[in-house]
């Protein structure tokens, strides 16, 4: 049986064995986990990309492309990701990401699917053209090879167990989705390597108040045996909403 240890994020260095460790700014130290944002974990996914400095990494989740430009700005990775072509729905229907377009963003809006009046202000954030434009626009695209697909259904015979050296579970959050992207990432990430998963926090104020949070925790929580098969250790970094596990 594995457990879900808390390591605080002073330690995580040498959990994960590289020297230096996480630096996080006196705000973020004091900001309740209620409130915290991306940018934070953002920081954190930098370190740990820096300091691991793999060569191929799996993203689940590619929305605008921030996770990939975090690893091929720090480290010389190859970086695969996958997103759903149409974007995530929520659970009640409507769309999971989507806000007000942006100037930078024309480019792309041709391909991507619009709502509002006829001046289309509103934009699918995670869907379509939109899909990883932040590292296009940046000049990545040589470096990432972007799959447009239902995680659920994609086709991983063409990789060897092992393949990856690490990879980030970031995409749907329904226990569905989050259960397959955490069989595959098992099952692709090497010996020793690292497996992450974003949205995971233990506190219960958090998920009474982050829908995002409740599947991934529920998903982990309920599959420890399984986990333990594969998994040496499993550690929930404090504070944040990452959860690291580093594969037998």
């Amino acid at each position: 049986m594995i457990a879900v240890e808390t390591l605080p994020i002073g330690e995580l260095h040498r959990a994960l064995g590289f020297d230096d460790p996480v630096v996080l700014s006196p705000a973020w130290r004091r900001t309740p986990l209620t409130e915290w944002k991306m940018v934070a974990d953002g920081h954190i996914l930098r370190h740990i990309f820096r300091s691991v400095r793999p060569m191929r990494h799996l993203e689940f989740g590619t929305w605008l492309g921030d996770g990939v430009l975090r690893c091929v700005e720090e480290c010389d990775a190859t970086v695969w990701t996958v997103n759903l072509l149409e974007g995530e729905a929520r659970p009640g229907g409507g769309w999971a990401y989507g806000e007000r377009a942006r100037p930078e963003w024309d480019t792309a809006r041709s391909w991507s699917q619009r709502e509002g009046p006829p001046e289309n202000v509103g934009v699918r954030t995670d869907a379509y053209g939109m899909i990883g434009i932040h590292y296009l626009q940046a000049g990545w695209g040589k470096r990432v090879c972007q799959i447009y697909a239902d995680s659920r259904a994609w086709d991983t015979r063409a990789y060897p167990d092992g393949f990856f050296d690490m990879a980030l579970v970031d995409g749907g959050h329904t226990a569905a989705v989050v259960e397959s992207d955490t069989r595959n990432a098992l099952r692709l990430v090497k010996s020793g390597g690292i497996v992450m998963w974003h949205d995971f926090c233990p506190r219960e104020e958090v998920m009474r108040g982050c829908e995002s949070t409740r599947d991934v925790h529920q998903v982990i929580m309920s599959h420890l045996d399984e986990l333990a098969l594969s998994l040496e250790r499993l550690m929930w970094i404090d504070p944040s909403w990452l959860l690291i596990g580093i594969r037998k």
